[in-house]
């Protein structure tokens, strides 16, 4: 991310100082063109900006491949395969977090799922599908704001919560599922 930052800062500085260099301000008081020092320094803060603006770039969908087997860690499903996988043929409580990299409430819940992927290892499925990248997943199950947490049994979906709750909330309800 520092990179990303130095990158354009750099360019917005490269882009201010070329517009302040050949623009015409008669009056001198535009900032971007009245000279290029200054349009350097109007492009430099406007590239940071931007830079901070864009995210992280995270989109890719983890591949199957990649993931611990069920109920052994925190899994990122992509497909319809993976959920079908992981989900639908499994015999042990699911709790599946749909979300985006770019929903801070998001951002707010994943550490405590994955403490969750770590608690409940061998006894429940934690996984996370990424509204972004497979929208498909999210359609069918009317998924229209995020954070949701839904969990299932057998396959099939018997709870749902949406926006951010504390870890203990979701850990109430895993508990009641495992007895």
């Amino acid at each position: 991310m520092v990179v990303k930052v130095i990158l354009g800062i750099l360019i917005g500085a490269g882009v201010g100082a070329v517009l302040g260099h050949f623009g015409k301000c008669s009056s001198g008081a535009c900032p971007l063109t009245a000279n290029p020092f200054r349009g350097a320094i109007y492009g430099a803060v406007m590239g940071a900006l931007f830079t901070f603006s864009a995210g992280t770039g995270r989109t890719a969908p983890v591949e199957l491949g990649e993931q611990p087997a069920p109920g052994e860690g925190l899994i990122h499903i992509a497909s319809a395969e993976g959920f079908n996988q992981y989900i639908g043929q499994s015999t042990m409580p699911c709790l599946v977090d749909f979300y985006s990299d770019t929903c801070p409430p998001c951002r707010q819940l994943s550490p405590a799922i994955e403490r969750l992927a770590g608690k409940y290892k061998g006894r429940a499925v934690i996984c996370k599908i990424n509204t972004d990248t497979a929208p498909q997943l999210a359609s069918p199950y009317g998924i229209s704001a995020i954070p949701a947490v839904l969990f299932f049994e057998n396959g099939e979906e018997v709870q749902r919560e949406i926006g951010l709750k504390p870890q203990e909330f979701y850990e109430k309800i895993l508990n009641q599922m495992l007895k």
